[in-house]
């Protein structure tokens, strides 16, 4: 009996990290999608500007504040956007910023909060892709 509840118990673990792993998974995915359409599209839905994090900020708000799906996608969609952007212009201290603005977005879809770390990122990223 014994090895059994071992047993058992290993298993649980093993589904619980395998759940994990496919809710990670299902987030790029989704985040993947998302960006490849809007990209196949030509735009998003609102234009990212010269004050793009300015619109980007009230979604990366939600998303740190609440953790709403939705805002958490929407925001990934457009940094992912201003990411590349900031490549294509060699702009790389700002694609940094932005790409590590992505994984403070992604560590909330995962339920890992970085509380103020994430709003500090967020400033960090307005200050220096300001020129964007």
């Amino acid at each position: 009996m014994g090895l059994f509840l071992i047993d058992f118990k290993h298993f649980r673990a093993l589904v619980s990290s395998r759940l994990l792993i496919n809710n990670l998974l299902n987030n790029l995915v989704r985040a993947w999608i998302s960006a490849t359409l809007a990209l196949v599209m030509g735009s998003v839905e609102a234009p990212v500007h010269a004050a793009s994090l300015d619109g980007v900020r009230p979604l990366l708000v939600e998303c740190f504040s609440s953790a709403n799906a939705s805002s958490c996608d929407r925001a990934l969609m457009l940094i992912e956007t201003m990411q590349r952007r900031a490549a294509d212009r060699e702009f790389y201290p700002c694609q940094t910023l932005l790409l590590g603005l992505q994984a403070e977005v992604v560590m909330v879809q995962l339920a890992e909060q970085r509380g103020q770390k994430a709003f500090e990122t967020l400033r960090e990223s307005e200050r220096l892709c300001a020129r964007l």
